[in-house]
Parts: C-alpha cells; sequence; structure tokens
C-alpha cells in the first residue's frame, strides 16, 4: 500500500532569516550615521550658498555636528548668534552708541566715502534676509531622496539582496 505525504520546508531557514535581521540593523545604523553626515555636509552648501556675501566670513562659520537620540540619528546646524537671528528676522531702526565711555564709534561709511568717528549713529533696521528657509526648501528633496535610501537598504537586506 502506498501512503500519500508531503513536506514543508522554508527557505530562508529561520536561522537565515534572523541573520538577515541582525545585519539589517547593523546596516541601518551605518547608513543613519553616513547619510546624516551627507546630509548635513549639504545642508551647510546650500546655506553657504543662500547667506548674505557681502565679505563671505560669515558663512565661513556655518558648521554641523551629527548626534544620536537613542535609535534616532540627526545633525544640528550651528551658525553665529545673534547674527543670524538679526539677518532672518530683520532688525528695527535702533540707536548704537560706543560700549566703553569715551570713545567713539569708528567705522567706514560707505555713503561719504571716508572712516568717520562718532559718539552714536542711528541705524535704519534691516529687513528680514529668511536664507534658512530657503536653504530648507532646497535641502529637502535631496534629503527624502538619501533618507529613503536607508529603508531601501534595510528591506534589501532582509530580503538577501544586499551584502
Amino acid at each position: 500500500m502506498t501512503t500519500a505525504g508531503f513536506e514543508v520546508i522554508t527557505k530562508p531557514t529561520y536561522r537565515d532569516i534572523q541573520g538577515r535581521f541582525t545585519n539589517a540593523e547593523k546596516g541601518i545604523r551605518e547608513d543613519s550615521r553616513d547619510i546624516m553626515r551627507t546630509l548635513g555636509r549639504n545642508f551647510v552648501e546650500i546655506a553657504r550658498d543662500e547667506s548674505p556675501k557681502k565679505s563671505g566670513d560669515y558663512a565661513k562659520g556655518f558648521r554641523f555636528r551629527t548626534f544620536s537620540a537613542g535609535a534616532s540619528p540627526g545633525f544640528r546646524f550651528f551658525a553665529a548668534q545673534p547674527l543670524t537671528t538679526w539677518i532672518t528676522e530683520g532688525t528695527k531702526p535702533h540707536r548704537i552708541v560706543p560700549k566703553g565711555s569715551g570713545y567713539p564709534l569708528r567705522f567706514f561709511w560707505e555713503k561719504v566715502g571716508r572712516v568717520v568717528h562718532l559718539m552714536s549713529v542711528n541705524h535704519p533696521g534691516t529687513r528680514p534676509n529668511p536664507f534658512l528657509d530657503r536653504t530648507y526648501t532646497r535641502w529637502i528633496p535631496k534629503a527624502r531622496i538619501q533618507l529613503r535610501r536607508i529603508a531601501t537598504n534595510w528591506s534589501d537586506t532582509i530580503r538577501g539582496k544586499r551584502r
């Protein structure tokens, strides 16, 4: 008499799947750190391009630093304060006086074409320059592509398509 039967075998094996998850976890941490560095560098480059350029010294001070908050990597952007606030939000008209008593303000006044010494000046204020908003608008499409790459790499690792 013949018997009917069948055998079920899962491939990949449980051990293989467990290994893939371990590799995917390690890979996602490495990918995230690398991509955050790339995104931080890219943000600084765009901010330098969008910022005011009278001498270029202001933009040279832009920096970023990556960090990890638990399992979430990220980066922080740094720019000179309070100058960045004054540039992005603008200033109202205000009076400027020297810090030390008896010492006049000394500066080159473009309007008169020479160095002047004054005990005070009435600054007309400045209009806001939202260069960080423009930076973010230019940066976010590239950031989305890079962040999608993390998920794609993780998925490929789980499926065994990435080494």
